[in-house]
């Protein structure tokens, strides 16, 4: 009994509906093949396009369960068993010949829905206001490009995305940066650096060695010193790379320490402008662009009508909104006067929906 109860203390909370562990068991039996790890991946990639029916809420349930552990690990510890195939791992060993294991020694987790805390609600769900979204149960959408950044990087190139001000990069970087742990084929360390906070050439050596936990070097020295890293070095704001203070010979390094199937360097980079367009330097003194070849472009989309609507009823949905403010909706003509005066852009949405609901906590008693 000792050994249950000190599973059951380590255990992982989770709450899906019945329907849902129906949809995800069928999603998990349409995908796996027998001892093909990388349908697994797959599987934990995109299993949320085989249930559209699914709400935001559980989603994320299913999704931060998913993130909080590693790949290798996901597929087998007990808790994600019992949530896709309704089994332990022990009941799937008597079966070995419908679903072999691969024997690692891993600590089991127990599927156990619980209800969630009643301490911490919101007044509010349109939040945070300013700045990137940080934290992943608030950052919403964006599935489809997630989806096809991983593949190109984990078909061995590096991304930058590309789009205007306030549309999501920074909140698309954070969320990349979360998911890499489940996401990449090979595992690499996530390394965020937002270069508002770093100035010049030796600030950004600096940042970068401080992150890898090696002593500043540059040039032939980081080369050597990082052979044996293998990192997702994710850049915002990369238009700061042309101001003062920072070269050319950074940028090249980046690209020398990108190249390959096996590079030290994965990168994916934001800016508002086409890199090409962004360093014309380097064609200046007769060399080819740091990142052409190196960063597959993905231009980020303003979100359209049904997105924003997804987006408004999933936080209108919220399970953080305070119990009496859950009945509070939006008209048609509201959402239709958010969808013209945001532009699509979710920052602005954000703001503008925040400004809404407020209007209704107004008129409460």
């Amino acid at each position: 009994m000792t050994n249950d109860n000190n599973k059951r203390e380590n255990a992982h909370p989770i709450t899906v509906s019945p329907e849902l562990y129906q949809q995800l068991r069928q999603a998990f039996d349409d995908k796996y093949k027998p001892g093909t790890r990388r349908n697994i991946k797959q599987f934990l990639h995109d299993w949320d396009e085989k249930i559209p029916n699914i709400t935001y809420p559980e989603r994320q349930t299913v999704d931060n369960f998913l993130k909080e552990h590693k790949p290798r690990e996901c597929w087998l510890i007990d808790g994600l068993c019992q949530l896709l195939l309704g089994k332990t791992i022990d009941q799937i060993n008597e079966h070995q010949e419908q679903l072999p294991i691969v024997e690692i020694t891993i600590e089991t987790a127990i599927l156990e829905p619980v209800i969630q805390p009643a301490s911490g609600f919101i007044n509010n769900p349109f939040q945070p206001l300013n700045g990137f979204v940080d934290e992943s149960h608030l950052f919403f959408g964006r599935t489809q490009e997630i989806k096809r950044i991983f593949e190109t990087l984990n078909s061995g190139s590096s991304v930058a995305i590309i789009g205007e001000r306030q549309i999501g990069k920074s909140s698309l970087l954070m969320e990349i940066s979360r998911q890499a742990q489940t996401q990449l084929f090979q595992p690499r360390k996530p390394i965020y650096l937002n270069l508002q906070s770093i100035h010049n050439d030796q600030d950004f050596y600096q940042a970068l060695c401080d992150h890898v936990e090696i002593e500043l070097c540059q040039g032939y020295r980081l080369t050597r010193n990082i052979q044996n890293h293998r990192l997702l070095l994710i850049i915002d704001e990369v238009e700061k790379m042309t101001w003062e203070g920072f070269t050319n010979n950074i940028r090249g390094q980046l690209r020398g320490l990108a190249e390959g199937s096996n590079a030290p360097l994965r990168l994916v980079v934001a800016g508002c402008t086409s890199l090409d367009q962004l360093f014309p330097d380097s064609q200046d003194i007769a060399m080819t662009s740091p990142f052409t070849g190196i960063c597959i472009e993905y231009n980020l989309q303003k979100w359209d009508e049904q997105t924003i609507c997804n987006f408004i009823n999933s936080r209108l949905n919220s399970p953080l909104l305070k119990p009496e403010y859950q009945t509070i909706t939006f008209t048609e003509d509201e959402i239709i006067e958010l969808i013209n005066n945001s532009e699509g852009h979710p920052q602005k949405l954000m703001a503008l929906s925040y400004q809404t609901f407020n209007r209704y906590l107004e008129q409460l008693p």
